[in-house]
């Protein structure tokens, strides 16, 4: 491993098991992510994306293979190192916001961090995050109240809290517009160019891809093609 490289899978098989039919997801799998880079996970429904996100955000485990992040399997990790794991390592977005309805954007995001925290300076932090994601004038209002680019937002806040060096996004513009969908997207280009953090997102929206440093296509569970983007395009020339 490089010493850039801050994520690597190993010769990655995932199968599920369906009755009498095992579904092969994910088929010697490899692939390399070095620290700090926005990389997106390109390909069709059933190409593997989701599954190769779950498994760095060790939500599920290989049939077979190694997940190594920041030279350590997680594969062998037991459910408690698991847990730390993903508290303190990984940020999660989802297309669909998973907000708590009855607590406002700033409590969501203090939820987030009391996981770790205990109650030092939490309200603080969660502004400081909000802010972060230009939302902190909307910090005192539900997700009722908030339209779905702010929700998504918030969620980027919350997965923020404890500042994981991963974050992962499952298809995060899945359900907004184009204008909401580019808010969200400027917002996790600063993450990574501003904050450091190094950002894997899958989507299917080929329109995505040239944002990206590095487009890593996804065919039949496994890695098709791997490009590198010198001059990643404005999020604004991103239309859907």
């Amino acid at each position: 491993m490089s010493d850039r490289t801050l994520i690597q899978l190993e010769s990655i098989a995932k199968d599920y098991p369906m009755g009498e039919v095992t579904v092969h997801a994910l088929r010697g799998l490899d692939l390399s992510i070095p620290a700090g880079e926005f990389v997106v996970l390109l390909g069709p429904s059933g190409s593997g994306k989701t599954t190769v996100l779950n498994l760095i955000g060790g939500l599920d485990q290989p049939t077979s293979g190694h997940v190594f992040v920041q030279d350590e399997d997680i594969v062998r990790f037991d459910e408690h190192r698991l847990t730390e794991y993903r508290r303190r390592k990984v940020g999660f977005v989802f297309q669909f916001f998973n907000l708590i309805p009855t607590l406002t954007a700033a409590e969501n995001v203090e939820f987030a961090l009391s996981l770790n925290n205990g109650g030092r300076n939490i309200r603080s932090s969660a502004l400081a995050l909000l802010e972060l994601v230009g939302l902190k004038e909307r910090a005192d209002h539900f997700p009722s109240q908030l339209s779905g680019g702010e929700q998504q937002r918030v969620a980027i806040a919350r997965a923020l809290a404890n500042h994981p060096p991963v974050l992962l996004c499952d298809e995060p513009t899945g359900n907004l517009d184009v204008d909401t969908g580019q808010q969200v997207l400027r917002v996790l280009r600063e993450m990574n160019q501003q904050e450091g953090a190094t950002v894997v997102l899958v989507t299917h929206n080929t329109a995505i891809a040239p944002i990206a440093n590095r487009v890593v296509r996804l065919s039949h569970g496994t890695v098709e093609h791997v490009e590198g983007i010198d001059q990643p395009r404005d999020v604004s020339e991103v239309v859907w």
